[in-house]
């Protein structure tokens, strides 16, 4: 055998095994099983994709009054491209212009234009703030504090409104606006939206739907978030946070005065500590939606629903629906209070390790009934009809029975009676037991 021969045989050799040495190292190695590790927790925080304000916080519904009739759409794309639109749009200076219950009845129905509504109400300041509206608040008396529940864009006068239905006030400014192209948003999307009716409301900021309502169930693959989402969203030092295994078999974590809890049998997740002190002087929208954008698209849709005596609760919407559940599955609330010694803000935040992402598409189908036939069905059943304060479609979880990994999104008409949501299925047959979380 020549000399070449040789040189280049053992050259070979040397590769192939240089080559079986770099593959271990990069596979097989202890040292980068541990690096794994680590880049899979940064690609936490860098692959979340941060929630958007102002996806969190759009309108919920919406409703185009036009010559032809009244329509509502919970569409987010159509309700975004409105939204879009109206920050695109030229203001005038905002100012007061109705206070008491018989001055807010003449702005209760709009002949010609959008309506904009958020369950909840929201506070003017931060609206403002998210859309990057061009809107001068500085004639407005303690500005930061006004809340609405209600956006009024009145194409016939040119004039935007702010509704607050719970203080009977109305803020009001001029509007330049291209307003045949708010219009067309409905006449290119007309299979979108739902035909109302304003006759008598029960509910004067909401109107009734004209017919039953036919939608598509939802199946969706389950998926459970892992520890390390949570604990890099919620503490202000994640990687100083030491975790330990409860007998229960529960998941703890601490770090100072911060604890996060994972109950993995309830599929339950409870986090208390204090707000972080550049948080302190901000409304409880923003303190809020600091801990939701950090969890990112990972968790689903969630959007800002409602608040309720210092608890601001979010929920996953499903084609522009929220979701409900018996055991808080597809909803976030964070409590933000002062603790017992009154120095520090405390907050406390509840949600499910569970949530839905991938849908199984089906061509099921679920008629609903109208608004009427769920308000003549409460009134038989001997309820106080001056305490529903709410109504909304949203889509029922249900686990299936033997399938772990596999979620049905049932929808169904759900009202808010004194303060709390039920399903009006229960509610109809007098049951005020079964509350929806």
């Amino acid at each position: 055998m020549k000399i070449s021969e040789r040189i280049i045989r053992v050259a070979l050799f040397a590769l192939i095994l240089l080559s079986l040495i770099l593959t271990y190292a990069i596979w097989l190695s202890p040292t980068s099983k541990t690096a794994d590790v680590n880049t899979s927790k940064q690609a936490v925080k860098n692959d979340q994709n941060y929630a958007k304000a102002t996806d969190a916080f759009l309108p919920i519904r919406g409703i185009w009054d036009l010559a032809e009739g009244k329509f509502q759409t919970s569409s987010e794309n159509l309700l975004a491209t409105t939204q879009a639109r109206l920050t695109e749009s030229t203001y005038g200076q905002l100012q007061e212009v109705a206070q008491g219950e018989e001055e807010i009845k003449s702005y209760y129905s709009l002949d010609n234009g959008i309506e904009l509504n958020y369950e909840g109400g929201f506070s003017l300041t931060e609206y403002v703030k998210v859309f990057d509206m061009p809107i001068n608040l500085n004639s407005l008396k303690d500005s930061d504090k006004l809340t609405f529940s209600k956006i009024q864009v009145d194409f016939s006068k040119k004039k935007i409104r702010f509704l607050n239905y719970s203080k009977d006030t109305v803020y009001e400014a001029t509007i330049s606006a291209d307003f045949t192209g708010l219009e067309t948003i409905y006449q290119k999307n007309q299979p979108k939206f739902l035909e109302m009716s304003d006759e008598n409301p029960l509910v004067p900021r909401l109107l009734r739907t004209k017919d039953r309502v036919r939608l598509k169930k939802y199946s969706y693959i389950l998926t459970t978030q892992s520890y390390s989402l949570f604990r890099n969203a919620f503490f202000q030092n994640p990687d100083q946070a030491k975790g330990e295994e409860e007998a229960s078999g529960a998941r703890s974590f601490v770090s100072g005065h911060e604890e996060l809890m994972m109950d993995e049998q309830k599929r339950q997740v409870t986090f208390e500590g204090e707000l972080p002190e550049d948080l302190s002087k901000e409304s409880m929208y923003s303190q809020s939606f600091n801990y939701v954008s950090r969890l990112g698209t990972a968790v689903g849709n969630l959007r800002y629903f409602d608040h309720h005596e210092g608890q601001v609760n979010y929920r996953i919407f499903v084609e522009g629906y929220p979701i409900f559940s018996q055991s808080s599955k597809g909803k976030m609330a964070v409590k933000i209070g002062h603790g017992s010694n009154g120095a520090s803000t405390q907050i406390r935040i509840e949600t499910s390790m569970d949530t839905v992402q991938v849908p199984i598409p089906s061509d099921e189908e679920v008629e609903l009934p109208s608004t009427l036939e769920i308000e003549n069905n409460l009134a038989a059943v001997g309820l106080d009809l001056d305490k529903v304060q709410s109504f909304i479609i949203g889509y029922t979880w249900q686990d299936i029975d033997g399938v772990n990994k596999l979620v049905a999104l049932t929808p169904e008409w759900f009202v808010k009676y004194d303060n709390t949501w039920y399903p009006a299925t229960q509610l109809m047959q007098g049951n005020l037991e079964m509350e929806a979380s």
